[in-house]
């Protein structure tokens, strides 16, 4: 490559042979900013507006389904919870009456039997 460029620079010389008007390039911002054509404005396409109301309406939705899931979960959960706690309610009731009862028939005499008995 660098004996191409020497041959170009023996037969052509160092001097540039391209010439550019005096102050071409002054004007030149000023020609092509003329050339273009303006450009009208241009309204926002329809879905970049609702957009806004697209994310709230997918919000107000979650919301509701939300709602209506632990309404479902939360009136399952009472419906177990009533049949269980009724069912356990009376066995402990009737096993703590038993115990208060025994308890309460204890007089001293009794209780001192019941310590020595132990030893």
């Amino acid at each position: 490559m660098n004996y191409e460029e020497d041959y170009i620079r023996n037969k052509m010389g160092n001097k540039n042979p391209f010439t550019v008007p005096e102050g071409y390039f002054e004007q030149l911002a000023g020609d092509i900013m003329n050339k273009i054509p303006a450009q009208k404005e241009q309204k926002p396409a329809l879905i970049k507006r609702l957009r806004p109301l697209l994310y709230a309406a997918a919000c107000v939705c979650i919301a509701v389904f939300g709602v209506v899931i632990y309404q479902n979960l939360d009136k399952q959960t009472n419906e177990t919870m009533k049949g269980n706690f009724s069912q356990h309610a009376t066995e402990y009731n009737d096993s703590y009456i038993d115990e208060a009862t025994d308890y309460a028939m204890f007089d001293n005499n009794e209780i001192y039997a019941s310590l020595l008995a132990d030893m």
